[in-house]
Order: structure tokens, then C-alpha cells, then sequence
């Protein structure tokens, strides 16, 4: 007498989530800066205040727990001598939401010329609890204007 067993194999997809994914909220995009004042015969040098540039990132799907990376980089930079900007405090760093940066730039003496500005890179990385990671690329435009 043989016994017989019927083995069943296969694969089920119980409990999947959707890939993570990482988006900008909108509402709260804010990526410009400006700092504008009268001509005063002489470069005049700033520093912008935390909530001038405000980015929110939304993620979403991979397996629920985020965790959110900030970093600034300077691309691009139009002024006099090409060194009147740069990142005076990167802030908080680790939360959805990026509001706390600060940067220094510079406008230029006389009035009606170019404006000086500067445009930096935000980048986003978002992991979930799985090791999955996506980034968001958020460019930001500091200008300094002499009026």
C-alpha cells in the first residue's frame, strides 16, 4: 500500500504594498527668495530668515515608516565675483518638512543692472523601513535686486 500526498506549490501575494513613491506638496512650494532694496552705492550682503523657503515631501506605499534626508548644493551663481552666495545654515535635516534653511547672497550696488542670484539644489532622500529609497530634486532661486 502506497500513500499518496498531493503537494501544492505556489506564490501569494498577501499584504503587497505599492513601491515607495516621494512627491512635493504644492500647496506648501515656496522656491524663490528675494531680496530687494534700494541702490546704495556698494554691494549690500543678506541672509534670507528660516520659513522663506518652505518644501513639503509627501511619501508614500513601501512598507509605511519613513525616514527623510535633506542636503543643498550650489549649482549655478550670477554676481560680481561669483562667490556672494552660499549656504549659511542647511537646518533641520531629517523631517518631511525642509523650512528651517538659511542662506547668504549678495545685490549688487547700482540699481538697474542684472540682479545677482544663485540657484541651489534641495534634494530629498526618502527610505522606508524596508531600505527602499527615492529622491526629490527641488531646485531653489535666491536673487538679490537693487532698485
Amino acid at each position: 500500500m502506497f500513500d499518496m500526498y498531493i503537494v501544492l506549490a505556489g506564490c501569494a501575494q498577501q499584504g503587497a504594498s505599492s513601491p515607495l513613491a516621494a512627491s512635493l506638496d504644492g500647496a506648501s512650494l515656496q522656491d524663490i527668495a528675494q531680496n530687494v532694496g534700494g541702490a546704495t552705492g556698494s554691494v549690500v550682503t543678506f541672509t534670507t530668515n528660516p520659513g522663506e523657503i518652505d518644501i513639503t515631501v509627501n511619501a508614500s506605499g513601501g512598507d509605511g515608516s519613513y525616514t527623510f534626508t535633506w542636503t543643498l548644493s550650489k549649482n549655478v551663481e550670477n554676481s560680481d565675483n561669483g562667490n556672494r552666495f552660499s549656504v549659511a545654515s542647511t537646518g533641520t535635516t531629517n523631517a518631511a518638512r525642509y523650512n528651517t534653511a538659511t542662506f547668504n547672497g549678495a545685490r549688487p550696488a547700482s540699481g538697474g543692472g542684472a540682479p545677482f542670484n544663485a540657484e541651489f539644489l534641495a534634494r530629498c532622500e526618502v527610505q522606508d523601513g524596508a531600505g527602499d529609497i527615492v529622491n526629490v530634486d527641488v531646485p531653489i532661486t535666491i536673487e538679490g535686486v537693487s532698485l
